[in-house]
């Protein structure tokens, strides 16, 4: 076992716990949300997976310390890939819905980061390994 194996393990363990509580609570506030439209608290209720979604940040620091110099480097440089280029895509998409393409919702914003992030990490790779 390598000495990267414990921190993996526990990566993995909470990530998988914090995924676990955002779907549950997603689906719950979704739910309270759309039968409750008029109440002053559903705005809380609707952000409350977000809750989870910060023990994932915490787990994805907590992984990103524990690694070795190399592997940060080629993390770094995924994450830098998927923020410029989701930045490129988003300022060129407003450019766009100025000249009168339609309004798009802010939710396509980490899908683009996410996929972006993963190619990112695919050319790091390539480049170092």
């Amino acid at each position: 076992m390598s000495e990267h194996e414990p921190a993996k393990r526990r990566y993995r363990r909470e990530m998988l716990l914090a995924l676990l509580a955002y779907g549950v609570l997603l689906v719950a506030s979704t739910f309270v949300v759309a039968a409750s439209p008029g109440a002053w608290w559903r705005y809380a209720v609707a952000v409350l997976p977000m809750v989870p979604a910060a023990f994932m940040v915490v787990a994805a620091v907590r992984h990103y310390r524990a690694m070795d110099e190399l592997q940060q480097r080629m993390e770094l440089e995924a994450l830098a890939f998927g923020f410029a280029g989701t930045a490129l895509i988003t300022f060129t998409y407003g450019f766009l819905e100025q000249a009168g393409m339609p309004q798009l919702s802010w939710w396509w914003v980490w899908p683009i980061m996410a996929g972006l992030w993963i190619l990112g990490g695919q050319l790091a790779r390539r480049r170092w390994l």
